[in-house]
């Protein structure tokens, strides 16, 4: 088929990468940031709350209920503002996102109830839900318009850049919770209640740090030119980005307007996409079972194992030191390597090959912790259930955790691409929650062993699934979802038919 061309957006396909571009990662990464900071903060502070209101001793039901609720939230929060996005900007539904995380992570830390005591666990559950919504609406927005601001030959890259703030994020929580824990060293153990809030609160931080640039964002040109059909807007907002001056191409635009476009819900979706997003649905899940099970547990599988040494009557503020500790050196040697490689290579290798190299290494690695499982439990040996532990981490990220992020960002037309990123986001979610429920009845139970084999089976899925993708390394985004063509014209196709049947094939 022909091919419209629509001379913006060839322009940033080929633009060589520029401080607009930084400023997109930059503007996009730290509400990434933000995002990793409150997902995983909890994991590190929910032994302070237990020793605060359950005198050490909360249950697996309330831990689990603590550690998920926010991935709760996140997944109506990726399906609404995902649609949004789609319906009424990215920009500005962008904003909304920022400010609900905000105030909810400020909320987070404020928990108070007329009861003190359990009471306090229950609105920091409703908070921390909608914390998640926030949370969850981030994802397809960031993603989306990272992609629709990247040229073709980097645009992998970018992607996981704005993805790799999610390490630093996952750092930052625990080297705040380890200064705010040592601040509070050998003084009255009732603080403990300050030092939890505190590590809480200071995730809306950064996100008010980037709201002012974030509103000054102007909106992407492919959702401008190809949903909104603004020529005038587009031509204007992107003579500004790239610093000339751009002709609005008001023709172009038009007939683009006037071909019927299919929707979600419609045959042709299904004939197109249908596959499409079933496989990134069901790799983000596979992989959202393993990753957030292994990374909110971590001080649960480790304690188990007996590298992390945690007593009843230990002083709080010295147990989450040792806390943070552990987790700031696991993601420093382990984690952060991860996304660095990804960005480094993913539009080298391409997406898909990265994926698959990610799910086999992770089942491969999980494996080896699980086949000699009795070998890991022994004193001498905890710190090579350590390392494997980090290795199935550094391939996470260098692998399916950075690429179901990026690869739906890529495949799906600009009119569904913020909804059709949230449908995957969200089903990587539901399997988040499906690992942490499963973790807790794992270790209620005492069979974390099996639990391993159950993780190594959902990365094998995820390496399946994996093959339904396309490749999108070095192409324009409208090559690769197929949404400027032109359509079929009937009496050409007719004529051209006719006049076939006048060829006469001489044999020689």
């Amino acid at each position: 088929m022909v091919r419209r061309q629509l001379r913006v957006l060839s322009t940033l396909d080929v633009a060589r990468t520029q401080l607009y571009h930084f400023m997109a990662i930059v503007i996009a990464g730290m509400g990434f940031f933000t995002d990793a900071y409150d997902f995983f903060s909890i994991s590190l502070v929910i032994d302070l709350i237990s020793y605060q209101f359950y005198d050490g001793q909360m249950g697996s039901g309330v831990q689990a209920a603590i550690s998920g609720i926010a991935l709760c939230g996140a997944v109506p929060g990726q399906l609404v503002f995902g649609w949004l996005g789609d319906k009424m900007g990215r920009k500005r539904i962008y904003g909304v996102t920022l400010v609900l995380m905000v105030v909810t992570s400020l909320a987070s830390g404020l928990s108070l109830s007329k009861r003190q005591g359990k009471n306090v666990v229950t609105v920091l559950c409703f908070f921390r839900f909608w914390l998640g919504v926030s949370i969850g609406g981030d994802y397809p927005l960031s993603a989306t318009i990272m992609s629709e601001y990247a040229n073709k030959r980097r645009r992998g890259a970018f992607i996981a850049a704005v993805f790799a703030m999610q390490g630093f994020g996952n750092l930052a929580a625990g080297i705040v919770g380890m200064v705010v824990s040592a601040a509070f060293t050998n003084s009255k153990k009732s603080n403990a209640d300050y030092v939890w809030r505190i590590v809480l609160m200071f995730g809306a931080v950064p996100a008010t740090l980037t709201y002012y640039w974030r509103m000054k964002m102007p909106e992407t040109a492919r959702y401008t030119a190809l949903v909104a059909k603004d020529a005038k807007k587009v031509a204007s907002d992107m003579s500004t980005v790239l610093n000339m001056h751009i002709v609005p191409e008001d023709e172009t635009v038009d007939d683009l307007a006037r071909h019927d476009q299919y929707g979600l819900f419609s045959v042709e979706f299904l004939r197109r996409h249908g596959v499409h997003l079933l496989g990134t649905s069901a790799c983000w899940l596979a992989l959202d079972i393993t990753f957030y099970s292994l990374n909110l547990f971590m001080k649960d599988i480790f304690t188990t194992i007996g590298l992390l040494k945690l007593h009843q009557g230990d002083d709080p503020f010295k147990r989450m030191i040792h806390i943070t500790a552990l987790h700031t050196t696991l993601v420093l040697c382990f984690s952060l390597p991860g996304y660095f490689f990804s960005v480094a290579f993913v539009d080298r290798v391409g997406r898909v090959r990265i994926q698959l190299l990610g799910f086999a290494m992770m089942s491969a690695f999980i494996l080896c912790l699980a086949i000699p499982y009795a070998h890991w439990t022994d004193e001498h040996n905890k710190y090579g259930f350590a390392v494997m532990y980090g290795l199935t981490s550094f391939f996470a990220n260098f692998g399916p955790n950075t690429t179901t992020f990026i690869i739906p960002a890529e495949i799906f037309p600009a009119r569904l691409r913020s909804t059709c990123h949230g449908i995957s986001g969200a089903f990587g979610k539901i399997g988040a929650i499906i690992g942490v429920f499963g973790f807790v009845y794992a270790q209620r139970h005492r069979h974390i062993r099996s639990m391993l084999f159950a993780l190594v089976g959902c990365n094998l899925v995820g390496l399946v699934f994996t093959l339904l993708l396309p490749e999108s390394k070095g192409k324009a985004l409208e090559d690769i979802t197929g949404e400027m063509e032109e359509p079929p014209q009937p009496e050409l196709e007719a004529a051209a038919v006719a006049a076939a049947d006048y060829v006469h094939v001489v044999p020689v």
